[in-house]
């Protein structure tokens, strides 16, 4: 499947994150390719907020997006929200999602996330408003898989 996500950068994370992209350190151990890569394809909009598409099969798996994945992620990354790309119905999964056309009109508004760290690190800013929260899956409109609600309704407080 294809997802949408979008994060904030921890505070004090920006250096750590822009030399761990730089020398290749980011995804080292993850099995499946480069998440560094597509990470650098993010787009970061005026209040800090990246976005961008991910191809993860661990829903499949596992019954959570990303499950894999979060792990290198959440060092540097606060408030991530995931959100299916298309409908998981129509979704042919794995294999095809590799070379699906679903997110081919996906378009973020925003600054290419590498330019905007690298400026961010060189000034020696920290990005404002990071919040904190844990990853929220929001699935197709609405609809998660039961540990996904699970682990919502843990982040939130609720349980």
């Amino acid at each position: 499947m294809r997802y949408l996500l979008s994060a904030r950068l921890r505070l004090g994370k920006g250096a750590d994150l822009l030399r761990a992209l730089e020398d290749g350190s980011f995804s080292r151990g993850f099995p499946y390719g480069d998440l560094g890569g597509v990470l650098e394809e993010a787009l970061v909009d005026s209040t800090g907020t990246l976005r961008w598409v991910e191809v993860c099969y661990c829903r499949e798996y596992y019954g959570v997006a990303m499950e894999e994945e979060l792990p290198f992620f959440e060092p540097y990354f606060t408030d991530m929200v995931v959100a299916d790309a298309r409908n998981p119905q129509g979704c042919t999964g794995y294999p095809d999602c590799g070379d699906c056309t679903c997110t081919r009109g996906t378009h973020f508004e925003g600054r290419p996330f590498l330019e905007w760290l690298r400026e961010l690190v060189a000034a020696g800013s920290v990005q404002p408003r990071a919040g904190g929260a844990g990853p929220r899956w929001l699935g197709w409109r609405g609809k998660v898989t039961a540990e996904e609600a699970r682990r919502n309704a843990a982040c939130s407080g609720r349980g």
